[in-house]
């Protein structure tokens, strides 16, 4: 069976703490924002590998999976996260 599988986006603003200038007023110090894809997949056989993972030369971030009850074989469920773009914060 071919891979079940949603894919979607997440977005992290990057921050420095609040800063306080005066009174009970803060300000936060943002640098650039953080785009990644994300990829779910409801039912696949097909695990990545090491060399799929940054560090290793590969393009994800991170990945989890658990293995479902099937008499068919191992199956999976489970996601990745790919490596981050970084995007202006007002896009």
């Amino acid at each position: 069976m071919a891979d079940v599988k949603v894919i979607g986006r997440t977005y992290r603003l990057r921050a420095g703490s609040p800063m306080p200038v005066g009174g009970s007023e803060f300000i936060l110090q943002t640098f650039m924002g953080e785009e990644s894809t994300v990829v779910n997949y409801l039912y696949t056989e097909n695990l990545p590998g090491s060399g799929d993972f940054r560090g290793q030369g590969g393009d994800l971030m991170s990945g989890s999976f658990s293995r479902l009850l099937d008499v068919s074989g191992d199956v999976f469920s489970g996601s990745t996260v790919e490596n981050p773009d970084f995007v202006e914060e007002r896009s």
